[in-house]
């Protein structure tokens, strides 16, 4: 049985086209409100239910979420409001995780967050998801070290549910016993 994914903030589906290659994942809702993107997504992936807004979203049980949340927050090449832009939507991408109850969080974004606010973004974002009983590490990789000419760091948050009785659930239904 393939591990089910929602992915927020979908952009073209690049998260789930890497997790479904690996034919251990399978997605089952996008969340995505740029037009021309729902489009890639449709044609990409066909009879998966695409959501427009996050904020009005309702998920289902997944066992992994995703988000690649807007960086333009938190972008050395933008205002750098961070949590206080309007398009900083980490509270909503919170509020999925807790409801869907997923084993595994994956997020993405700029290298901008590790130092804007003095660190406290993600500080924040690590503790908010540790108070969901996660455990939460974060790393850097830059787009040079997966074969580009150029730096592009990328700040990777990778989390798992320490919940132990709920995982164990979810690997036993998986393993169909």
């Amino acid at each position: 049985m393939k591990l089910k994914v929602i992915d927020l903030c979908s952009g073209i589906g690049g998260f789930s086209y890497g997790l479904e290659q690996t034919g251990y994942f399978e997605t089952i809702q996008f969340v995505e409100i740029d037009k021309f993107c729902q489009k890639v997504l449709k044609k990409n992936f066909p009879n998966i239910p695409i959501h427009e807004d996050i904020k009005n979203y309702k998920p289902i049980n997944a066992d992994v979420v995703t988000a690649g949340f807007p960086c333009q927050p938190f972008s050395n090449a933008g205002l750098r409001k961070g949590i206080n832009d309007n398009r900083n939507l980490w509270s909503e991408t919170l509020r999925v995780i807790t409801e869907a109850k997923p084993k595994w969080f994956i997020g993405e974004n700029v290298d901008g967050i590790i130092n804007i606010s003095k660190g406290k973004v993600l500080q924040q974002i690590q503790k908010d998801l540790e108070a969901e009983n996660f455990q939460v590490q974060c790393v850097v990789i830059p787009a040079s070290g997966v074969g580009a000419w150029h730096q592009r760091k990328r700040v990777w948050i990778i989390a798992q549910n320490s919940n132990n009785a709920r995982c164990e659930d979810r690997n036993k239904q998986h393993r169909g016993k």
